[in-house]
């Protein structure tokens, strides 16, 4: 039993392990999910969704990190 999946993060693939969340992805590129605005699969995910999102093999990310000032 394969115990990874692939999705893809900013056009870049990613191998991350089965049950992996959204809010453990950004940890590990070292991201803080409350400076993040992620679109999965084409849609803007809301901030509750963020945190509870559990990835699956095959997603496809979009990750803008929000840069305060103006």
């Amino acid at each position: 039993m394969d115990s990874t999946i692939t999705i893809t993060a900013n056009g870049q693939a990613r191998t991350v392990r089965v049950g992996c969340t959204l809010p453990e992805l950004l940890a590990g590129l070292r991201l803080a999910p409350e400076r993040v605005v992620v679109e999965r699969n084409g849609a803007a995910l809301t901030p509750t969704e963020a945190r509870t999102t559990v990835l699956a093999d095959g997603d496809k990310l979009e990750i803008v990190r929000l840069v305060p000032g103006g």
